[in-house]
């Protein structure tokens, strides 16, 4: 068989790469962009790497709870075919109003991606693949196999500009922002 397939582009919901812990070198920028406190965190480990207030675990189905309480967001979500819902309940509380903060892969060809940016107020195209620290047999660090963005509602995302291109964005209109990357 030749070309490719969307079986081998998409994990499925249960797979066992779906999670992947925000490198500190991603995450402590985005703690600043919110005020330096995370206040929730849909989706993390239960020893809370991300040091959110509040936080759900996947055992906690953080999709199914409530998410509307918190002041400051921030979502690493599932990579594969689960991301969708969690990304648009992110949009639909940034959009009204909720600092929230999402990092995803930068498709900007998927429907997902595009919806996200018709709300948000700004992003950030990282640099290169997210580097998120495990150690693979080889002794390099596991990469994503993508581009990533930060998605940003109703915060600045200056203090994460040196990851990469920031743009503001009003209406699903981007202005880049001047950057040191």
């Amino acid at each position: 068989m030749t070309g490719s397939t969307n079986a081998l582009r998409r994990r499925a919901a249960n797979h066992i790469m779906q999670r992947q812990l925000t490198p500190a070198y991603v995450l402590e920028p985005v703690r600043a962009a919110l005020g330096g406190t995370i206040t929730l965190d849909p989706c993390t480990e239960p020893d809370n790497p991300t040091g959110a207030t509040r936080f759900y675990t996947a055992e906690d189905d953080g999709l199914a709870q409530p998410w509307g309480w918190a002041d400051s967001i921030y979502v690493n979500p599932p990579y594969g075919e689960a991301r969708d819902a969690w990304v648009k309940y992110a949009a639909s509380l940034g959009a009204s109003g909720t600092r929230v903060i999402v990092l995803m892969p930068a498709h900007t060809d998927t429907r997902v991606f595009q919806e996200a940016l018709s709300a948000a107020t700004s992003m950030v195209l990282i640099k290169g693949r997210v580097k998120f620290g495990v150690l693979r047999e080889n002794r390099r660090q596991e990469a994503a196999s993508h581009p990533s963005a930060l998605i940003g509602w109703n915060v600045d995302l200056a203090e994460c500009e040196h990851l990469g291109h920031r743009f503001t964005l009003t209406n699903g209109s981007a202005v880049q922002e001047e950057s040191n990357g």
